[in-house]
């Protein structure tokens, strides 16, 4: 599993990093094929003297996307609460995949393809943020778990039966809705 560690707004404190690789470590007794872990630490400091402390996890099972987020005044703390979730978590998709168990898997991008996700930045228009990414073919079910392992309002995929590009998005109701572009 290839490990990445990052600190924004604070220093790299080996202490830090090393608890946060053994903490992460945890996860490979739940699932073994975590291909890629991404850890964010970010030091939020306010006004009062009071820092928070924000760890971001994102796993990557096989292309597959889960990501947690926990906030708190101690980093050590951050990281214990954000391990948990990310335990429980990779509970559900095991769980939910279950069926899918001896089948070959399919990743949803493929790393040397993309390279991971590029944000080139414009000069013109500081709040315009670009991503690029590869979709893959999935059903609108295979969407919808996607959009809520990684915590996202919407999701964007090609359709299985006619490889148009689909967008399943979260109404206000909890319900779901599809989005089906035709051009005009």
């Amino acid at each position: 599993m290839e490990t990445q560690i990052l600190f924004k707004n604070m220093k790299a404190d080996g202490n830090i990093k090393e608890y946060a690789e053994k903490k992460l470590g945890r996860l490979n007794k739940y699932l073994a094929t975590i291909s890629g872990t991404k850890m964010e630490l970010t030091e939020e400091k306010s006004k009062s003297r009071q820092h928070m402390y924000t760890a971001q996890v994102t796993l990557n099972i096989n292309g597959f996307l889960i990501r947690g987020e926990h906030k708190d005044e101690s980093i050590k703390a951050a990281i214990d609460e954000v391990v948990e979730t990310m335990e429980r978590l990779v509970t559900k998709y095991k769980k939910r995949f279950e069926v899918n168990k001896g089948r070959s898997t399919e990743s949803i991008r493929t790393q040397a393809a993309s390279g991971g996700e590029k944000a080139p930045e414009s000069d013109e228009a500081d709040t315009l943020k670009m991503k690029r990414f590869l979709i893959k073919q999935m059903t609108v079910e295979q969407a919808i778990d996607q959009m809520e392992f990684i915590g996202h309002d919407f999701f964007i995929f090609a359709s299985a039966e006619d490889k148009s590009v689909n967008v399943v998005y979260r109404r206000k109701n909890g319900k779901y809705g599809l989005i089906l572009p035709e051009l005009a």
